[in-house]
C-alpha cells in the first residue's frame, strides 16, 4: 500500500499514513519519508504500538543515535528518554519538566542533535478530552517572516544556549527542574549562529529560543536582551505554530534544527502521561 503525506494545514507537520514502521521499510519509502520530514519538518504516525526495538529499529533508519549518559532521566536502554510526569516510590520516573519552555532539544550540547522521536504510550485524557498537547513552531517560516533589515542585522551573530539559563527561567516560573551536578553544569552551554543552515535542505532557521538562549554576543547586553526578546517573541507566534493533540501509541517525529516546541501543562497526577524518546545525533 502506497504512503500518503497528510499536511497539517499549519506552517509545519503532516500525517504519515500506511506505513508499518514495526516492519521491514524498503528504499522507497524510507526515502519518501525522508522528504516528507525534510519538507514538513513535524511528521506523525498515529496509532503506531512500538516495542522497544522498534522504536530504536525506526529511528536507526534516520540516523546514528545519541546513547550514554544524560541530564534526563533514562529507560531500562540507552538510546531512550523518558518523558514523564509519573511518581513511583516517591521518585519521579521520568523527565517531569521536559518542554516547560520553548526550546529546541540539545542546542547546548557541542553537538546538537538533528532529530528527535518521541513515542506517546501513555496520555492523560479527562472527561474525554485528550490533554498534554506539544506545541511545534517553524524556525525556518520564522527567520522568512522578518524584514530585509532584521535579516541583515542577525546576520553573522552568534549566540550562547545554556542548560543554566532554562533551568533559571523555569525556577522563576515557579517549577523545579531536574537537579545537574557541577560537572554536568560546565559542560551544557554552546555557541551557535543565531541563523543556521540545515545541512540537509540548505533553508536558513532562526536558532534562539526563550528556554536555553541566554545572549547574543559581540553586542552590548542590554541590546542583546532587546534583541533575544523581540526575536523570541517573532519566532513562536501562533502563525508558525502547529498543535498535536497526542493519541496513544503516536510517534512523533521533529526536527531540531528547524523547530522549536513546548508542552501544554494541563494535566496533573493522577493523570499519568509517559513517553519514550529517542535523539538522531546526526543523519545516515
Amino acid at each position: 500500500m502506497p504512503i500518503t503525506i497528510v499536511p497539517s494545514g499549519a506552517a509545519l507537520g503532516a500525517e504519515i499514513r500506511g506505513v508499518d514502521l514495526a516492519g521491514e521499510i524498503d528504499p522507497a519509502t524510507m526515502h519518501e519519508i525522508r522528504q516528507a520530514f525534510f519538507q514538513h519538518e513535524v511528521v506523525y504516525f498515529r496509532n503506531r504500538e512500538l516495542s522497544d526495538d522498534d522504536h530504536i529499529r525506526f529511528s536507526e533508519r534516520i540516523g546514528e543515535l545519541r546513547t550514554g549518559k544524560h541530564r534526563t532521566f533514562r529507560l531500562h536502554r540507552p538510546e531512550f528518554i523518558v518523558v514523564s510526569n509519573i511518581v513511583e516510590n516517591g521518585q519521579h520516573i521520568g523527565s517531569y519538566d521536559a518542554g516547560i519552555l520553548w526550546h529546541t532539544d540539545g542546542a547546548h550540547f557541542a553537538q546538537p542533535p538533528v532529530a528527535s522521536l518521541l513515542h506517546a504510550v501513555e496520555v492523560p485524557e479527562k472527561d474525554g478530552r485528550t490533554l498534554g498537547a506539544t506545541r511545534f513552531a517553524s524556525m525556518t517560516a520564522a527567520y522568512e517572516a522578518l524584514s530585509s533589515s532584521m535579516k541583515k542585522r542577525i546576520e553573522g551573530l552568534e549566540a550562547l544556549h545554556s542548560v543554566l539559563h532554562r533551568d533559571n527561567k523555569s525556577k522563576l516560573e515557579g517549577n523545579k527542574p531536574v537537579e545537574l551536578g557541577e560537572e554536568e553544569k560546565k559542560n551544557l552551554q554552546a555557541v551557535r549562529p543565531v541563523v543556521r543552515i540545515h545541512t540537509a535542505t540548505g533553508r536558513k532557521c532562526l536558532y534562539v529560543s526563550e528556554g536555553y538562549t541566554s545572549k547574543i554576543l559581540g553586542i552590548p547586553e542590554d541590546e542583546s536582551k532587546d534583541l533575544l526578546t523581540e526575536l523570541t517573541a517573532h519566532c513562536t507566534q501562533l502563525r508558525f505554530v502547529y498543535t498535536h493533540s497526542w493519541r496513544t501509541h503516536d510517534l512523533v517525529m521533529w526536527d531540531d534544527c528547524s523547530t522549536q516546541h513546548k508542552a501544554t501543562f494541563d494535566y496533573a497526577l493522577p493523570l499519568r502521561r509517559l513517553m519514550y524518546r529517542t535523539t538522531v545525533s546526526r543523519y545516515s
